[in-house]
């Protein structure tokens, strides 16, 4: 599960302890001098966060996040003017000069995407993410009443032409080999990158055909994983997470497993969330043949079913579980978001207080388990 090696690197960034909050609502401007391969660097961002150690998180205007130790710092100065973020004009141009060449931009209301395949292939992940993704998810919060904020940032998306390359930029922005990833989502950067899933799909010499892959059966993970990736990009930059805070995995991938299921029927790869996932169904069957009676404790207090062989059965647990929530405990789940929404970047919390704030508003586990397993009865 390679998303795991993904937290794995927030969790290290993170293990810088005892930040001290200092975000305004409004973005004050700071310059900053950094030291970087022997050379000094100048960055105009927002201070952030300052750790015990003086190490601090900065924010461009791009939407990235940095973080830079003590002995990188040269100096750092606060200015009474406000910082503009990058309209998609700037973004577009942001994205270019960090990107290897061969990059052009596709842009919509929302995104800004940097693409290095065919144009036919960024205006398909345009329409996905703006006319289909965004406009379920902004369905989704009013079903919820939940408020929605708007986006600091255009959303940047990164298409590769290959596996390759784009296995190249993951090595590069995770210090990670990407294994089977087809695309993720970045915190630090705030980008969703993939690839052309045509590529695996084509022999040498042919030319890429969209429509063909979306009809195959073996393209149904990658749609899967385009959706999953837009979603975790929207909740952390609508309201309902705090990037590099203590979001628990099973609320993370349960919301992005919601939305995930794709519908290849009709054309377009995807249509609408809160399908029943039949993959996530297979494999809780699997996994509930020998189901501890703790199993929802297990999943909501601590990650750690999330990272090894048990990682499998915490994904289908957790989309089982949202799925539930959201059908049968409407209310409930949207105060449970509000309170995980306004967790702090660098702050952890530990099992009890995260059962703690789970049982605050659903109440009593047993009696929650079996309503739940009830639920899943119902499902087909």
């Amino acid at each position: 599960m390679k998303r795991q090696t993904i937290i794995k690197v927030f969790g290290a960034i993170l293990a810088i302890a005892c930040w001290c909050w200092a975000l305004a609502d409004c973005a004050v401007a700071d310059t900053l001098v950094v030291s970087r391969d022997s050379k000094e660097v100048t960055l105009e961002g927002e201070l952030l966060m300052t750790a015990a150690d003086n190490s601090i998180l900065f924010a461009t205007p791009d939407g990235q996040l940095h973080i830079f130790t003590a002995d990188k710092i040269v100096s750092l100065k606060p200015t009474i003017e406000t910082l503009p973020t990058m309209d998609h004009d700037e973004l577009g141009k942001s994205l270019l000069a960090d990107l290897p060449k061969g990059f052009k931009i596709h842009k919509t209301k929302r995104y800004v995407i940097a693409y290095q395949t065919v144009l036919e292939y960024a205006e398909w992940i345009g329409d996905l993410y703006e006319a289909r993704l965004v406009s379920e998810f902004e369905k989704f919060a009013k079903t919820l009443k939940y408020e929605l904020d708007e986006s600091r940032f255009p959303l940047a998306v990164v298409v590769f032409d290959s596996r390759p390359a784009y296995d190249r930029y993951v090595f590069r922005e995770l210090q990670t080999e990407p294994g089977t990833m087809i695309a993720h989502y970045s915190q630090m950067t705030n980008r969703v990158a993939m690839f052309d899933l045509t590529f695996e799909f084509k022999s040498p010499g042919e030319k890429r055909k969209l429509r063909d892959v979306l009809n195959k059966p073996d393209a149904i993970p990658m749609v899967t994983t385009i959706i999953h990736e837009g979603t975790h990009q929207l909740m952390f930059n609508r309201g309902m997470q705090t990037r590099l805070g203590d979001v628990p995995l099973w609320l993370n991938e349960g919301m992005a497993n919601w939305f995930e299921t794709p519908d290849l029927r009709n054309g377009k790869g995807w249509r609408r969330p809160g399908k029943v996932n039949q993959a996530r169904m297979r494999q809780l069957k699997k996994y509930f043949a020998a189901r501890p009676g703790n199993s929802i404790e297990t999943l909501i207090s601590t990650d750690d079913r999330f990272d090894g062989a048990e990682a499998f059965d915490a994904y289908a647990e957790s989309w089982a579980l949202m799925h539930f929530l959201i059908k049968k405990r409407n209310k409930q789940f949207r105060k449970y978001l509000k309170v995980v929404a306004n967790k702090r970047p660098g702050f952890t919390v530990d099992a009890e207080t995260r059962l703690k704030e789970f049982t605050d508003q659903f109440g009593d586990l047993k009696k929650l388990d079996k309503a739940f397993l009830k639920y899943l009865q119902t499902l087909n």
